[in-house]
């Protein structure tokens, strides 16, 4: 799973509380001299748009949509042929997250199963499969990948089919070779999809916004409509101009963002796949101390520069957190 990613996002909940704009600092709009704005974006099931020429705000949800191969299973383990009296485990949680469009990592969590008979403290094993959707079905399949638990490295693949409609089944073949073990452990993992989703803001919905948006935030996320940005050396907002934004800019490109937090605590957390611009990103820099708390939050004082709908803007971000809620305030200007 990714491991990192949960992590980060649990500290996020709790971090943006050093550098803070109050609700007067932003809403005059308009892009002339000195403009200011907060575009608040708390919530991880939700996109805040934002309109460059009228400061105009507004907030859409991230909706689940069946039909997704992601998700947090629960089933039981089975032993096939010589390991069937070793392997037989129930409420088997098996968690599955997007990797890429074609590509998922498997994670089963807290197996017990000892070729001993011994007591053993519960582990986890991940692998990463191909995931290739087909009439109604997932089909998954993929090599075998490492786990160090203790001293032993366990390697582990998973294959199988998934269907995409609650209440279908879930049969998955686990491959567990432990150590120096010369074969696999195999095992059949059944379950049923009790909701794997995906997560889209409502295109009917983003089309009707009563603006014409630019950027669109969602917590430390930022994207264009259809634009491009770029992060500049000077931290000066008057002293940027037009000559700053003939060169050098980045369109958005395809990333993800955290959509559900719903399951975090269970070891799942699901992901939008949405494009993401990767200048904008380096607005709030996340560092992290290797102690408690586990990352400092540092506002960039570079200035960046938008080229969206026509209009090349110039920004800098003054905040990222408004009465305890994330929130992107700047002071921005259109560039002529």
């Amino acid at each position: 799973m990714k491991s990192n990613q949960l992590i980060l996002a649990a500290l996020m909940m709790f971090g943006g509380l050093f550098t803070a704009c109050d609700d007067n600092n932003g809403g005059n709009g308009g892009g002339g001299a000195n403009s200011e704005a907060k575009v608040v974006a708390d919530d991880y099931e939700a996109w805040t748009y934002f309109d460059f020429e009228t400061g105009t705000t507004q907030t859409l949800p991230i909706n689940k949509e069946e039909g997704a191969v992601t998700g947090l299973y629960t089933g039981t383990l089975k032993g096939s042929g010589m390991f069937a009296d070793y392997v037989n485990l129930e409420d088997v949680s098996v968690s599955i997250t997007r990797v890429n469009a074609d590509s998922v990592e498997v994670s089963a969590m807290d197996l017990t199963m000892s070729m001993s008979g011994e007591e053993v403290e519960p582990f986890t094993l991940t692998t990463r499969a191909e995931a290739k959707l087909e009439n109604g079905v997932w089909t998954l399949s993929g090599g075998k990948q490492e786990t160090l638990v203790g001293e032993t490295i366990y390697k582990f693949a998973v294959s199988g089919t998934i269907g995409t409609k609650e209440g279908d089944a879930v049969n998955l073949t686990f491959a567990i070779q432990p150590g120096a073990m010369p074969m696999d452990i195999t095992a059949a993992y059944t379950s049923t999809v009790t909701g794997s989703y995906t997560y889209e803001v409502d295109a009917a919905a983003e089309a009707a916004l009563p603006f014409q948006w630019d950027i669109a935030v969602h917590k430390y996320d930022i994207r264009t409509n259809g634009g491009s940005a770029k992060e500049l050396s000077k931290t000066d907002l008057d002293a940027v101009t037009m000559a700053d934004a003939e060169s050098g800019l980045v369109a958005d490109e395809m990333g993800e963002v955290i959509a559900d937090m719903s399951n975090m605590m269970s070891g799942f957390v699901g992901y939008q796949d949405v494009v993401l611009n990767p200048e904008l990103a380096n607005w709030v820099i996340a560092t992290p101390t290797g102690s408690m708390p586990p990352y400092t939050y540092e506002l960039n004082s570079n200035c960046f520069v938008v080229s969206v709908n026509g209009k090349v803007w110039k920004m800098k971000f003054t905040a990222y957190n408004s009465m305890g809620k994330t929130a992107a305030c700047f002071d921005y200007e259109e560039v002529k």
